[in-house]
């Protein structure tokens, strides 16, 4: 191969931009596919007041993926205090939404902002107009916009965007052709990954690609959306809105020492360690990578180690393209 790999990350959120992170240290041509469905805190307020896509998650990959002086991110990431003008906003969003409305054009306000951080790599919205997230409940019951879905607090029988003849962003599509590797996750099955994939196209051009299709599973199951789920659930939701036997690869943590006194606070919020459920993986037929991939941050916040993810990625990487 004559040029460096192209690889396709598809998510948004935290869990996304520590793989990044990760990644961006390694010469690869990195595509971020972000959702434009988030509705929540500082985002969920710009997006409502400003008619735009919200900036948050955009944000955090762009920080994630940028090699510039460590104050400038500080500052990207700053959130003025809830008595000033702009509480609960971070320096980020408001710079992000003010490029928005001077470009008319995301893809080139985040173009344009990423020469200034000198990101490695590409960060694209699946869309270009923000999106309301609804789901079917069990109790047959439809919620519409992510924090409510999630507040609920119910099982997810279906997720759907309440928008019709929605337009993916021709760019990702692009991305998504030219891949050498999709990799889905860390990050929000139903809220991060899933709402990128159920835009128009995207389910199809994915299908269509010959690259090996990796699916990072979260370390931690989330209230409201993936209670009690093992691995090889989340993998089957994912493969119900992807279609067939579409995942190659399933990565996950297999790490239970984790400090009693963390996993109690995880668990008064509803939240578990995700269970490797080995027998069910192997009736799937895929290829499943284990190890001890988690650590816990300095605000008691259980993540995933940047470098080892980044670095078994790209082993499983240069092993597809040999």
């Amino acid at each position: 191969m004559d040029r460096d790999p192209n690889i396709v990350v598809i998510g948004g959120g935290t869990g996304l931009s520590y793989l990044l992170k990760g990644l961006k240290k390694y010469p690869l041509n990195i595509t971020s596919i972000i959702t434009v469905g988030d509705d929540g805190g500082s985002s969920g307020d710009i997006r409502n007041s400003n008619h735009v896509v919200p900036p948050g998650d955009i944000r955090k990959v762009m920080i994630s993926m940028s090699e510039t002086e460590p104050l400038l991110n500080t500052l990207l990431t700053h959130r003025f205090a809830n008595d000033s003008i702009f509480a609960n906003h971070t320096v980020g969003n408001i710079l992000l939404t003010a490029l928005f409305q001077i470009t008319g054009d995301y893809v080139l306000a985040i173009r344009q902002l990423s020469k200034v951080l000198n990101v490695k790599g590409t960060i694209l919205p699946v869309a270009q107009k923000p999106l309301t997230l609804c789901a079917l409940m069990d109790d047959d019951k439809v919620i519409c916009g992510e924090t409510n879905i999630t507040s609920a607090k119910k099982t997810i029988k279906n997720i759907f965007l309440k928008e019709e003849g929605v337009k993916v962003t021709p760019e990702v599509i692009e991305a998504i052709a030219e891949a050498d590797m999709i990799v889905f996750g860390p990050g929000s099955l139903y809220t991060s990954i899933i709402p990128n994939i159920i835009v128009p196209n995207v389910t199809e051009e994915i299908n269509k690609s010959k690259a090996k299709k990796v699916y990072i599973c979260n370390a931690m199951t989330e209230s409201g959306e993936t209670d009690h789920f093992t691995v090889s659930k989340h993998v089957k939701i994912l493969e119900k809105y992807l279609g067939g036997n579409s995942i190659d690869i399933i990565v996950a943590n297999d790490d239970s020492s984790i400090n009693k006194n963390v996993l109690e606070l995880y668990q008064e919020k509803d939240a578990e360690l995700v269970a490797i459920d080995y027998d069910e993986i192997v009736k799937m037929n895929k290829e499943l990578i284990t190890d001890k991939f988690i650590y816990i941050n300095d605000e008691n916040h259980i993540r995933h180690k940047s470098n080892k993810l980044a670095a078994y990625i790209l082993m499983m990487l240069i092993e597809t393209i040999e």
